[in-house]
């Protein structure tokens, strides 16, 4: 089954709301087997809506929406899935008592406006809202079948997993497993990464993708079967093939701060770091990860007091290095230092140090520190440089 989800809401196109749901959606689709293939936004117009949702059943069996469902007169879902398949609304009693039950049991009085709750497409099938005053309802046709969900979170997450879930299963035979596993990867460009797996990349089953985030990539394999062990089996083909080819540059499942937080407990080192900038990049990189911050025996943050080339640099960051491990008498001392200017192309050079027991190691790279995103290729890779120590790989 292909699907497709849209969001409705003047709120969430125009940026006021976050839409959550469709992510949850998104995932437990594919929890359930069904390929998702597209999500849209839509403001609250009912000629909108139902333009938006005929476009959708013109390539998609299934179609969920979310939201407009409530009293008001900019709660229009109703009208819009109406006019798209060409029905017109129905007022059904059974689902004006289920609305005025839910004000008695808040031992409220009813306004008259929710009267328009009790409205559906005609011969749309109604979901009880035991969580709300909005009924859903599921309309089947030969163009397609939509389900519309109310847009309040807590209420759409119940009905999907108490309605929907049971339906797509008990009524459309849906079994079909997807999964998808996430692999994290730094120390090579994205295009790199992409020529070294691009055979993967074109396979239908399993999909391969890959996304970049601040000098770190995930790559990300998802698989469909008709069992759960045929769907990981998949996945483990495709990894071994990853791995395999990224060798020393594919961290795990696991995010890099997280990684460097678990290698530096299993090891049972202690680290302290010199930050040479207040917006201190390796500290907020590692605090990213739970427990990042249990081996940090202390921080230095020194910015710049006076101008510093590359060279200097690199002096200062060995040397925060040495200072910082010295100072809190741990096993390893970790620094970065920009010097502080940038070159012609608008790039400052940023040096890396690690200070071990076994003796040091640097690495300088250039980067555009006048975006925030700069400072984040800093911390990952002061943390990468440590990975490749607490792993014994070679510089």
């Amino acid at each position: 089954m292909d699907a497709e989800i849209i969001a409705i809401g003047s709120e969430i196109l125009l940026g006021a709301t976050i839409d959550t749901n469709s992510a949850f959606l998104a995932r437990r689709l594919a929890d359930a087997g069904v390929n998702l293939f597209r999500k849209s936004v839509v403001g609250d117009n009912a000629e909108r809506i139902a333009a938006t949702l005929r476009e959708a059943l013109g390539r998609a069996e299934l179609v969920i929406c979310t939201g407009g469902l409530g009293p008001t007169l900019d709660d229009v879902t109703r009208e819009a899935v109406a006019l798209a398949y060409g029905r017109a609304l129905e007022f059904r009693p059974d689902l004006m008592q289920q609305v005025e039950a839910r004000f008695t049991a808040m031992s409220r009085p009813m306004p008259e406006s929710n009267r328009r709750q009790a409205y559906v497409p005609a011969g749309a099938r109604a979901i009880e809202n035991p969580r709300g005053t909005a009924p859903a309802f599921l309309v089947e046709d030969a163009i397609g079948t939509t389900i519309v969900l109310p847009g309040v979170p807590y209420e759409m997450r119940f009905l999907f997993e108490q309605a929907v879930i049971p339906y797509l299963r008990d009524e459309r035979g849906v079994t079909d497993v997807i999964l998808v596993k996430t692999l994290h990867a730094t120390g090579l460009g994205e295009s790199t990464i992409g020529e070294m797996i691009a055979d993967l990349m074109l396979q239908s089953n399993p999909t391969v993708g890959i996304s970049a985030k601040q000098a770190r990539y995930e790559l990300r394999v998802g698989a469909k079967a008709a069992t759960r062990e045929e769907a990981e089996g998949l996945i483990a083909e495709a990894e071994a093939i990853i791995r395999e080819r990224l060798g020393e540059h594919i961290i795990g499942d696991e995010p890099l701060a997280a990684t460097v937080a678990r290698l530096l407990d299993e090891r049972g080192l202690t680290l302290s770091i010199y930050e040479g900038a207040a917006v201190a990049p390796i500290y907020r990189a590692l605090a990213t990860a739970p427990g990042g911050l249990a081996h940090l025996r202390g921080l230095l943050v020194h910015p710049l007091d006076r101008p510093a080339d590359e060279h200097a640099a690199a002096a200062l960051a060995h040397a925060g290095a040495i200072s910082a491990a010295d100072r809190w008498r741990s096993d390893l001392g970790l620094a970065a230092q920009s010097a502080s200017e940038p070159d012609a192309s608008g790039l400052t050079a940023v040096s890396v140090a690690l200070v071990t027991p076994e003796g040091s190691r640097q690495v300088t790279r250039r980067y555009d520190l006048r975006q925030p995103e700069g400072w984040e290729f800093v911390g990952t890779l002061a943390l990468d440089l440590t990975r490749r120590y607490l792993l014994g790989a070679d510089e």
